[in-house]
């Protein structure tokens, strides 16, 4: 079965282009504890690779990547170049996802909150209604 890993976080480099595919770097850092009698995990740089096609899809540019949360879905390589791949790990981008900042999130969570609110006032000023009319 083939290994797979999960990065989420933003690009710490520039984005550079290849001929089918782009490359950037990230920096993952491991779980804040470990198993008792094991060292805790330090950063780790990867270098990722993504073909343009899918990177196209995506609506990201040389600019917003170093600005935008991505997770990337992948498997690590060891038979790239190490003039193209400077992180400690290259990894070939499967599938790559922008992720929604916290802040969208939140907005969008109470703007749906707000319209929930507003149903259900709606729908209680009709009971009001519909049994004023029966009086």
């Amino acid at each position: 079965m083939p290994h797979k890993m999960t990065l989420t976080g933003s690009a710490t480099g520039p984005l550079r282009e290849y001929d089918r595919y782009v490359a950037f770097d990230m920096r993952e850092k491991g779980s804040p504890s470990a198993p008792k009698g094991l060292k805790k995990s330090t950063f780790i740089s990867y270098t990722v690779f993504v073909a343009k096609k899918a990177f196209n899809k995506t609506g990201l540019t040389k600019k917003s990547i170093m600005h935008e949360k991505i997770l990337i879905q992948g498997e690590p390589t060891l038979d790239i170049p190490i003039d193209e791949c400077p992180g400690e790990i290259g990894i070939i981008c499967f599938q790559i996802t922008v992720l929604p900042n916290k802040n969208d999130k939140e907005t969008n969570e109470s703007n749906d909150k707000k319209e929930a609110k507003q149903e259900v006032s709606k729908a209680q000023q009709e009971v009001v209604a519909t049994k004023q009319e029966e009086k």
